[in-house]
Formats: C-alpha cells, sequence, structure tokens
C-alpha cells in the first residue's frame, strides 16, 4: 500500500504528529499534491499549533495567524511567540484576543518567557474586556519583574480577566488588529518615559469598542505642540481619566468622543511654563486676570476642553478636577456649554468669585461673566433668569481657597431658591464645601438655614 492509498483518518493522525514538531508542516505538507492539500485544508487539527516569529514583518505574521485561526475552527489551539523583543506581544496577539475561549496554551520565549495554560485561567463565562499597559524605562523593567499577560482582574469580578503587557512605547494601529477591549489603562513608569500625544492617539485609533479609558502619565517639558496628531474616533468611550500627564491639551483636543459623560482630570495642574506655540481660538490672554498658581496647564487644560466639545459635544454628565485648573474664561466657556452636567467636583482650585457667579440665575441683559441682580427673580410669576450647567444635582467644593464664603453663600442660595421653584426636578440634591479658608463657620450656618440638609460643611 502506497501513501497515497492510505486512509484520510491516518493522513490527518499523521499530519498533525508533524504539525506538532514542525509548526509550519500545514504549508509544507498541503503543497506536496492535490489530495493532500484537501486533507490538510480540511481538516482543523492540523493547524492546532501557531509559531510566530518577530524576525518577520507583522503583516506576514497576521496573515499567518488569521490562516490558522481560520483553518483549525472549530478546534482549540496553541500559540507560541518566539520574541526578540517583548514590544511584540500586544501586536502578534491581537489577532487571536477574539477567539480567546479557543486557547489552549500560550508559550513565549525570548525576551520575555512565559508559559499560560488557559484551561485553567478561562472559564466559558470568562471576558477579556481589560488591558493594561505599563510604559517602562529599560532600567525599570530590569528592576522589576514583569507580571503575567493574563490573570484575574480582581477577587471581586471572577469572570473578568486582565490582559497586562510592559512596554517601552506604544504600538500603532497599523501594528495590531482591531482590539475589542472595553476597559484600557496606560501608566507611564520611571522618569526616562516619555510617551507621545501621537502614540497615544495612534494607539486609540485600534480600539473601536473602548469605553473606559485611563492614561497616567508624567510630568516632562517636551513640546508637542508641533506633533502631527491623528483623531482618535470612539464612538463607544463613556469614561476618560486623565492623571498626571502634560498631554492633556493634545488628547483632548484630537479625540471624538460622541458618548462621552465622565470625565476624570486629576493633578495635571503644573507651576512651569509649558513649551510650545499655539494659537487656536481661545489662546489668547485671559481678560479676568484672575490669580493663579499653574496658569500654563490651565490654558492647557481649558483648551483641551474646548476643543473637544467643539468637536463632537460629548453629553458629559459628571466631571471631576481634583487638582486640575482652567482659566476664568474657559469656566465661562465651559460651563455655558455643559448642559447636561449633573456631577461637579473641584478640588484644589484657584477658581475665583467670578467663577462661582457663573453658577447664579442670570437674566438676559447680564453679560457673559454675571453682574448683581437688581430684582429677586423668584418673584417673578413665570421663570425669566436662566442658570449655567442646569441640570447640576451635586457639587462638591473641596480646598478652593480663593472663593470667598460671601460668594459661595449667596450664589448657592439665589440659586436653589431659583431652581426650586422653577425647575424642582433639576435642582441642586447635594452640596458639599471642604476646607475652604474664606468659608467660615458661620457661612455654613447660613446655607444650612436657608438649603438644610442638602448642605455638608466640613
Amino acid at each position: 500500500m502506497s501513501v497515497t492509498d492510505l486512509p484520510c483518518e491516518l493522513l490527518i493522525e499523521a499530519f498533525a504528529f508533524c504539525a506538532i514538531l514542525d509548526h509550519f508542516a500545514p504549508l509544507t505538507l498541503s503543497s506536496v499534491c492535490t489530495h493532500w492539500r484537501r486533507v490538510v485544508q480540511s481538516s482543523p487539527r492540523v493547524w492546532q499549533f501557531v509559531l510566530l516569529d518577530d524576525t518577520r514583518s507583522t503583516a506576514v505574521l497576521h496573515a499567518q495567524s488569521q490562516l490558522w485561526i481560520k483553518r483549525s475552527a472549530p478546534l482549540n489551539f496553541d500559540v507560541h511567540l518566539r520574541l526578540q523583543s517583548s514590544e511584540n506581544i500586544l501586536p502578534l496577539l491581537s489577532p487571536f484576543l477574539p477567539v480567546l475561549h479557543r486557547w489552549r496554551q500560550l508559550v513565549i520565549s525570548g525576551e520575555h518567557e512565559e508559559t499560560v495554560h488557559f484551561p485553567d485561567l478561562v472559564s466559558r463565562l470568562d471576558t477579556l474586556s481589560d488591558l493594561s499597559i505599563s510604559i517602562c524605562s529599560v532600567d525599570h523593567v530590569d528592576n522589576h519583574p514583569s507580571l503575567s499577560t493574563f490573570a484575574p482582574y480582581s477577587p471581586v469580578w471572577p469572570n473578568r480577566i486582565n490582559m497586562h503587557v510592559q512596554l517601552s512605547k506604544l504600538p500603532t494601529s497599523r501594528d495590531m488588529h482591531p482590539l475589542r477591549f472595553t476597559s484600557i489603562s496606560i501608566t507611564e513608569h520611571g522618569s526616562g518615559t516619555h510617551t507621545k500625544a501621537s502614540a497615544v492617539l495612534s494607539f486609540l485609533q485600534a480600539c473601536p469598542h473602548l469605553q473606559h479609558f485611563c492614561l497616567t502619565g508624567l510630568i516632562h517639558r517636551d513640546d508637542h505642540s508641533n506633533e502631527q496628531l491623528p483623531v482618535a474616533f470612539l464612538p463607544n468611550l463613556k469614561s476618560l481619566q486623565l492623571r498626571g500627564t502634560c498631554l492633556t491639551r493634545s488628547i483632548l483636543s484630537s479625540i471624538d468622543t460622541p458618548s462621552l459623560n465622565k470625565l476624570y482630570l486629576s493633578h495635571l495642574n503644573v507651576d512651569f511654563p509649558l513649551p510650545g506655540t499655539y494659537r487656536d481660538i481661545g489662546d489668547s490672554d485671559d481678560e479676568a486676570n484672575d490669580f493663579s498658581q499653574s496658569p500654563w496647564s490651565d490654558r492647557a487644560i481649558g483648551m483641551g476642553l474646548r476643543n473637544l466639545i467643539s468637536r463632537c459635544n460629548p453629553p458629559i454628565k459628571k466631571l471631576e478636577m481634583d487638582f486640575s485648573d482652567m482659566r476664568t474664561k474657559d469656566f465661562v466657556w465651559v460651563f455655558d456649554r455643559l448642559k447636561l452636567l449633573e456631577d461637579f467636583l473641584i478640588v484644589a482650585s484657584d477658581m475665583s468669585d467670578t467663577v462661582m457667579k457663573l453658577l447664579r440665575p442670570f437674566g438676559p441683559a447680564e453679560d457673559a461673566v454675571g453682574v448683581e441682580m437688581e430684582t429677586n427673580p423668584c418673584l417673578s410669576p413665570a421663570p425669566t433668569h436662566q442658570v449655567r450647567l442646569p441640570r447640576l444635582r451635586t457639587l462638591d467644593l473641596y480646598n478652593c481657597h480663593r472663593l470667598s464664603g460671601e460668594v459661595i453663600v449667596d450664589t448657592l442660595i439665589s440659586r436653589t431658591k431659583y431652581t426650586d421653584r422653577y425647575t424642582p426636578e433639576e435642582t441642586l440634591e447635594e452640596i458639599t464645601v471642604v476646607d475652604c479658608d474664606r468659608f467660615t463657620q458661620q457661612h455654613g450656618d447660613m446655607l444650612l438655614k436657608e438649603i438644610g440638609t442638602r448642605v455638608r460643611i466640613e
């Protein structure tokens, strides 16, 4: 009996054994003759072992991955990465992430060594929705052991798997298949890392399903004004957090987020000039001339928000600014446009009384920053005034030392009395004033007397 006379079942067993010894055996065997090609291409068992070597181009490896994924279906498969650079882990694994439940084993060798047995880690109920990326300098990598690429997200979320990669730079969207992660965090480690806004935005272009994004950076004096920035369209992004980075203006100015409803800006203030030359509308000096310890970052944050709102007018309902500030003119511009904002928290701001007065009811004859009302608008049988941030329910003021107690009291009482009467379904429900130096116990007592238990004073 010749080899050509062997039953297909025996050929499949032989070919599958060959594929274990030589991961490219399916291609070699299918080129022998037409009969073998038909057997190989119709036998998922022959395609269950995938070897990717990063000495070959990413495009070639992606084509190979797609072929093996298709041919091995519906069976499970093993993936072996041979890496000269651990930078390639995410790009090379990106084609396989949508079929996580078909993985049996992942073996990584070379610069990064790891073996993952997926049946021990992943059940049919598990989802791979979370990606965390550590951007590390070489020194940081040498002094910190790498984490497992796949691990449970948290004991509280037993069916949620997190993928973690440690890189020195972000891969571009051209290097990856579209990622299906809904939650991504990027964190810089080590003083030697200088992530560019263009790199972050290019990476985000590969994340069309993203719903939650957090960037935790390091403070650098790099000039980003001349970067050619792509626009990242993130149609599903609902929550954005920027922490400790000088990329705020560049990121906010270059994302299109029509579904964004939560924005967290944390520790973005800096007390040194940010390099770069910008000439956008609104970049002129602040006419209010209000004092600020961080005028350079105030301008960057304010202009970033202006550009974001101008681009896509996201339905922001929650805004938190923790050690992150804006110029008075930016507060005016932003408050006039956030019609859906319900929760506003600000910590350690140099915002002035002028900004606080923006929250008072204002009539048609008043200017952009508000003037003293000559008559009580609550005396009218019908509403005659408007309020900025008309849906504001929660206001939290922490460590706002430049706000005077008198203005806080006057603004909050006039606003709540007006909205309580004319728009009770959209009036302030929770007010917190904590550690504001010019807000005294007497001011707190006045608020409690007029507004009641919806006020918390510390």
